[in-house]
Protein backbone atom coordinates (compact mmCIF):
# COMPACT_ATOMS: atom_id res chain seq x y z
CA UNK A 1 0.00 0.00 0.00
CA UNK A 2 1.36 3.42 -0.86
CA UNK A 3 1.94 6.25 1.57
CA UNK A 4 -0.91 8.24 0.04
CA UNK A 5 -3.36 5.39 0.56
CA UNK A 6 -2.15 4.86 4.13
CA UNK A 7 -2.52 8.55 4.97
CA UNK A 8 -6.00 8.68 3.40
CA UNK A 9 -7.08 5.54 5.30
CA UNK A 10 -5.75 6.95 8.59
CA UNK A 11 -7.54 10.27 8.01
CA UNK A 12 -10.78 8.44 7.23
CA UNK A 13 -10.44 6.30 10.36
CA UNK A 14 -9.87 9.41 12.49
CA UNK A 15 -12.88 11.18 10.97
CA UNK A 16 -15.09 8.13 11.43
CA UNK A 17 -14.02 7.70 15.06
CA UNK A 18 -14.57 11.39 15.80
CA UNK A 19 -17.96 11.39 14.11
CA UNK A 20 -19.11 8.28 15.95
CA UNK A 21 -18.98 10.23 19.23
CA UNK A 22 -20.60 13.38 17.84
CA UNK A 23 -24.25 13.65 16.80
CA UNK A 24 -24.92 13.77 13.05
CA UNK A 25 -25.06 17.15 11.35
CA UNK A 26 -28.24 18.99 12.29
CA UNK A 27 -28.24 17.78 15.87
CA UNK A 28 -30.92 18.42 18.45
CA UNK A 29 -32.80 21.64 17.90
CA UNK A 30 -32.64 23.89 20.95
CA UNK A 31 -35.19 26.51 21.90
CA UNK A 32 -34.13 30.12 22.35
CA UNK A 33 -33.06 30.92 25.93
CA UNK A 34 -35.56 33.80 26.19
CA UNK A 35 -38.46 31.58 25.11
CA UNK A 36 -37.70 28.96 27.74
CA UNK A 37 -37.07 31.14 30.77
CA UNK A 38 -33.35 31.71 30.15
CA UNK A 39 -32.28 28.09 29.66
CA UNK A 40 -31.79 25.94 26.58
CA UNK A 41 -34.39 23.23 26.12
CA UNK A 42 -33.62 20.25 23.91
CA UNK A 43 -36.46 19.50 21.51
CA UNK A 44 -37.00 17.17 18.57
CA UNK A 45 -34.13 15.76 16.51
CA UNK A 46 -33.50 17.61 13.24
CA UNK A 47 -31.45 15.39 10.89
CA UNK A 48 -29.33 16.65 8.03
CA UNK A 49 -31.11 17.05 4.73
CA UNK A 50 -30.32 15.47 1.36
CA UNK A 51 -28.63 18.64 0.09
CA UNK A 52 -26.21 18.60 3.04
CA UNK A 53 -25.46 14.92 2.37
CA UNK A 54 -24.67 15.67 -1.28
CA UNK A 55 -22.35 18.56 -0.41
CA UNK A 56 -20.61 16.56 2.32
CA UNK A 57 -20.22 13.48 0.10
CA UNK A 58 -18.77 15.59 -2.68
CA UNK A 59 -16.35 17.37 -0.34
CA UNK A 60 -14.88 14.18 1.17
CA UNK A 61 -15.49 10.51 0.31
CA UNK A 62 -17.80 8.89 2.86
CA UNK A 63 -18.74 12.13 4.61
CA UNK A 64 -22.19 12.13 2.99
CA UNK A 65 -22.94 8.72 4.52
CA UNK A 66 -21.65 9.96 7.86
CA UNK A 67 -23.99 12.97 7.69
CA UNK A 68 -26.89 10.67 6.85
CA UNK A 69 -26.09 8.46 9.87
CA UNK A 70 -24.58 5.38 8.15
CA UNK A 71 -21.20 5.02 9.85
CA UNK A 72 -20.34 1.60 8.43
CA UNK A 73 -21.14 2.77 4.90
CA UNK A 74 -18.99 5.87 5.47
CA UNK A 75 -16.05 3.68 6.44
CA UNK A 76 -16.55 1.38 3.43
CA UNK A 77 -16.95 4.22 0.93
CA UNK A 78 -14.02 6.14 2.39
CA UNK A 79 -11.77 3.08 2.32
CA UNK A 80 -12.76 2.25 -1.27
CA UNK A 81 -12.17 5.81 -2.44
CA UNK A 82 -8.85 6.03 -0.54
CA UNK A 83 -7.69 2.79 -2.15
CA UNK A 84 -8.76 3.87 -5.64
CA UNK A 85 -7.22 7.33 -5.30
CA UNK A 86 -3.98 5.85 -3.98
CA UNK A 87 -3.84 3.39 -6.88
CA UNK A 88 -4.61 6.21 -9.33
CA UNK A 89 -1.77 8.37 -8.02
CA UNK A 90 0.63 5.43 -8.09
CA UNK A 91 -0.41 4.48 -11.63
CA UNK A 92 -0.03 8.11 -12.73
CA UNK A 93 3.55 8.12 -11.41
CA UNK A 94 4.31 4.84 -13.21
CA UNK A 95 2.78 6.21 -16.43
CA UNK A 96 4.96 9.33 -16.27
CA UNK A 97 8.11 7.27 -15.67
CA UNK A 98 7.27 4.88 -18.50
CA UNK A 99 6.71 7.83 -20.85
CA UNK A 100 10.09 9.31 -19.88
CA UNK A 101 11.79 5.96 -20.55
CA UNK A 102 10.07 5.72 -23.94
CA UNK A 103 11.02 9.30 -24.84
CA UNK A 104 14.67 8.47 -24.07
CA UNK A 105 14.88 5.04 -25.75
CA UNK A 106 12.08 5.00 -28.38
CA UNK A 107 11.92 1.21 -27.93
CA UNK A 108 8.78 -0.84 -28.56
CA UNK A 109 9.01 -2.49 -25.13
CA UNK A 110 9.03 0.88 -23.37
CA UNK A 111 6.10 2.06 -25.47
CA UNK A 112 4.17 -1.10 -24.56
CA UNK A 113 4.91 -0.48 -20.86
CA UNK A 114 3.76 3.15 -21.18
CA UNK A 115 0.60 2.12 -23.01
CA UNK A 116 -0.26 -0.47 -20.36
CA UNK A 117 0.14 2.02 -17.49
CA UNK A 118 -1.78 4.69 -19.40
CA UNK A 119 -4.73 2.32 -19.92
CA UNK A 120 -4.75 1.33 -16.25
CA UNK A 121 -4.67 4.98 -15.21
CA UNK A 122 -7.61 5.82 -17.45
CA UNK A 123 -9.59 2.87 -16.09
CA UNK A 124 -8.88 4.00 -12.51
CA UNK A 125 -10.09 7.51 -13.33
CA UNK A 126 -13.44 6.06 -14.39
CA UNK A 127 -13.60 3.86 -11.28
CA UNK A 128 -12.91 6.85 -9.01
CA UNK A 129 -15.62 8.89 -10.73
CA UNK A 130 -18.12 6.00 -10.70
CA UNK A 131 -17.61 5.13 -7.04
CA UNK A 132 -17.76 8.83 -6.14
CA UNK A 133 -21.06 9.34 -7.97
CA UNK A 134 -22.54 6.18 -6.45
CA UNK A 135 -21.50 7.24 -2.95
CA UNK A 136 -23.07 10.69 -3.38
CA UNK A 137 -26.28 9.10 -4.72
CA UNK A 138 -26.30 6.65 -1.79
CA UNK A 139 -25.84 9.51 0.70
CA UNK A 140 -28.73 11.37 -0.95
CA UNK A 141 -31.03 8.34 -0.65
CA UNK A 142 -29.92 7.64 2.93
CA UNK A 143 -30.65 11.25 3.89
CA UNK A 144 -34.14 10.94 2.42
CA UNK A 145 -34.76 7.73 4.35
CA UNK A 146 -33.84 9.16 7.76
CA UNK A 147 -36.74 8.36 10.06
CA UNK A 148 -38.43 6.00 7.57
CA UNK A 149 -38.53 3.12 10.07
CA UNK A 150 -39.71 5.32 12.95
CA UNK A 151 -43.06 4.31 14.45
CA UNK A 152 -46.07 6.37 13.37
CA UNK A 153 -47.22 9.20 15.66
CA UNK A 154 -49.86 8.35 18.26
CA UNK A 155 -53.53 8.73 17.33
CA UNK A 156 -54.75 12.28 17.65
CA UNK A 157 -51.35 13.82 16.95
CA UNK A 158 -51.24 16.65 14.45
CA UNK A 159 -51.02 15.52 10.84
CA UNK A 160 -52.79 12.16 11.13
CA UNK A 161 -56.32 13.42 10.43
CA UNK A 162 -57.43 13.16 14.04
CA UNK A 163 -58.90 15.86 16.27
CA UNK A 164 -56.96 19.10 16.17
CA UNK A 165 -55.66 18.48 12.67
CA UNK A 166 -56.55 21.55 10.65
CA UNK A 167 -54.29 20.78 7.66
CA UNK A 168 -55.89 20.75 4.22
CA UNK A 169 -55.29 17.51 2.37
CA UNK A 170 -55.95 16.64 -1.24
CA UNK A 171 -55.70 13.16 -2.67
CA UNK A 172 -55.84 11.60 -6.12
CA UNK A 173 -56.12 7.90 -6.96
CA UNK A 174 -56.18 6.03 -10.26
CA UNK A 175 -57.23 2.40 -10.50
CA UNK A 176 -56.27 0.12 -13.34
Amino acid sequence: MTRVALVAAALLAALTAAAADAPPVGGPVAAEPAASGGRLVETAWHPAGPAQAIVAGTAYPGLGQLVAGSEWKAAAVGAAQAYLLGRLLLEHRWTERAQQRYDETQSAADYEDYSEHYDRRQTLVWWVLGVGLLSVADAYVDAHLIGFDDPPPPAGARGDGGPGDDALRVGFAVRF
